[in-house]
């Protein structure tokens, strides 16, 4: 869990209902129903209640617990909460959905959100954040959707290091900021029999203010294909990623900027690479304002005939750039100048896929190309949940 204190690239990943997403440890899952009322008019569940308990090479072991209904309050609501526990933090959420609020469009959903982290392997300080998100979504069309969203959250840094970055030092203490934003999502038509399975751009536009005074804009967009050769036994994936905060007034904190890491670029941890403090002890990552990412995934699926389970080696390639601060005074005291340049990182490995009866598990070995002696790497990647 990375909440967005550390990882505003994070509102791709928690954006409701769909955006960014993906850390090493996100997998489709399918709660297991448990019929709680029987109903002669309708056999589905009233509520379904599930665990989780996952494992990824950022995040370490992840245990969850989720309660949704989609029948407790009407046929056209939803409510949904999950609680999320990891050594180094916790997650817990609350969304709900209403269908029929304004007719049949747009559609109203509330998303309330709670996460904490401690001081562990990536950051030497305690972070907290509190946030909700109403918005409105239209389907404009079958390939088309359009949400409009208000945020507001409350951010807490706390114990940092009194010999640590001042510019880390400087974003001590509660932050509260509001922002209004536009998310878009378009699917692109298919040729039936092509090779092309998958197109999808998604966008995000947000503009924002911070009670330190921090004014921006922030825009993300994200570009995924899928093409299928040979009847589908070899899938090409391709996805490209971008993000900008630029800021009118004030400057940036460690709170606004994009961290990125394996999720995004394997071969790296997560805030392995980018502007990063090496004036002080630990070198901590600072984070940037911009981020540009290509990742390129060859796979084989009908490669390895396993029997029951299902065996998906592929080929990657993954290069991606984070750059730059508002502030590049550096150092306990402001003198050491911190690098904020633009620096290409690259790294070609093996992946695997292993499809089994508890749910997928995804490895791979990656060897950076393209990095710094002060990057930190991450050779193996592994990430597994199962769902009950």
């Amino acid at each position: 869990m990375r909440n967005k204190i550390l990882l505003p690239a994070l509102i791709l990943s928690l954006a409701w209902p769909g955006g960014y997403a993906q850390t090493a440890a996100d997998v489709n899952v399918k709660d297991a129903p448990v019929v709680l009322v029987e109903d002669p008019l309708n056999t589905d569940p009233v509520a379904r209640l599930s665990a989780r308990l996952a494992y990824s090479s950022d995040s370490g072991v992840v245990a969850g617990v989720g309660f949704g209904t989609d029948r407790l309050f009407g046929h056209d609501q939803t409510l949904r909460f999950d609680a999320e526990l990891q050594e180094e933090g916790s997650r817990y959420s609350f969304r709900y959905g209403n269908d029929a609020i304004f007719g049949t469009s747009p559609t109203f959903g509330l998303q309330v959100l709670r996460a904490e982290s401690r001081a562990g392997s990536t950051y030497d300080f305690d972070t907290a954040i509190m946030r909700i998100e109403p918005r409105l979504t239209w389907e404009v069309s079958p390939a088309l959707r359009v949400e409009g969203f208000l945020s507001y959250s409350m951010n807490d840094i706390e114990n940092v290091s009194a010999t640590g970055s001042l510019l880390i030092r400087a974003d001590e203490g509660d932050q509260e900021a509001g922002t209004i934003g536009l998310d878009a999502e378009y699917r692109f038509p298919l040729e039936p029999g092509g090779a092309l399975r998958l197109a999808r751009l998604s966008l995000r536009t947000e503009i924002g203010s911070t009670s330190r005074d921090h004014e921006f804009v922030r825009f993300t967009a994200s570009a995924q294909t899928v093409h299928a050769f040979r009847d589908g036994d070899v899938l090409l994936r391709s996805s490209l990623r971008f993000g900008a905060l630029d800021t009118q007034s004030g400057t940036s904190s460690i709170g606004d900027r994009f961290m990125l890491g394996q999720a995004l670029i394997r071969g790296f941890e997560f805030g392995g690479f980018g502007p990063r403090d090496l004036g002080v002890r630990g070198q901590p990552a600072l984070g940037g304002n911009s981020y540009g990412i290509g990742r390129f995934d060859i796979q084989f699926p009908n490669a390895i005939n396993s029997g029951e389970g299902r065996l998906t080696p592929g080929v990657f390639m993954d290069v991606g750039i984070l750059w730059g601060l508002d502030d590049v005074a550096g150092g306990p005291t402001g003198t050491n100048i911190v690098d904020d340049s633009g620096l290409i990182r690259a790294s070609l490995g093996l992946s695997l896929r292993i499809d089994t009866g508890i749910g997928p598990i995804q490895l791979y070995v990656a060897h950076p190309i393209a990095q710094k002696d002060y990057d930190r790497t991450q050779i193996f990647g592994l990430s597994l949940s199962h769902s009950f």
